[in-house]
């Protein structure tokens, strides 16, 4: 999987903005997730799956929001003002709204068909708190630009991999 994921960033990696999450940010982030689940501590949310795993996905979606308004220079949206229980991320450009496609450094984004609505902005996850902005592209180019997925873990979906991160425009390009 790496291997194919290096294939199509490998050498465009060094070249994406990398924004990095505060320390502040990473604990409102916890914060909500606790609450929203009704726990007290980061501890009775280890010991829940379903709870690492909505601590996790909060933090990648967020966290790439976040990113990109932090790149941009403009107002980072605060976690008490969304609703993180189906929050997808998505940021207003000078003609779009652009959703944020976060995934993990290592795999190539998987993309539901059906999903793509909007110009996109790829953000890779590097660690918990760093991401890297890949750059954006419109609805017909990530269709022009997606590749069968092996990894289709619920049959009545269709999911497709992303590859054209070569054709992606630059993030700053939105505004």
């Amino acid at each position: 999987m790496i291997s194919e994921f290096l294939k199509h960033t490998g050498e465009l990696l060094r070249k994406y903005p990398q924004v990095r999450l505060t320390f502040s940010q990473e604990q409102a982030i916890r914060n909500t997730v606790l609450s929203v689940l009704g726990l007290n501590n980061i501890n009775q949310l280890r010991d829940r799956y379903e709870g690492q795993a909505f601590w996790d996905k909060t933090l990648k979606n967020y966290g790439g929001l976040v990113a990109c308004q932090k790149h941009l220079g403009i107002e980072v949206t605060s976690i008490e003002n969304i609703n993180i229980r189906d929050f997808k991320p998505q940021i207003k450009g000078k003609d779009s709204i652009y959703d944020i496609e976060v995934f993990d450094f290592g795999q190539l984004p998987d993309l539901e068909l059906k999903s793509i609505k909007n110009p996109t902005i790829f953000v890779i996850q590097k660690d918990k708190s760093t991401f890297s902005i890949c750059g954006f592209g419109n609805k017909q180019l990530i269709l022009e630009n997606l590749v069968d997925s092996s990894n289709e873990t619920v049959k009545s979906v269709e999911l497709k991999k992303f590859i054209g991160f070569k054709v992606l425009s630059p993030i700053d390009d939105i505004l």
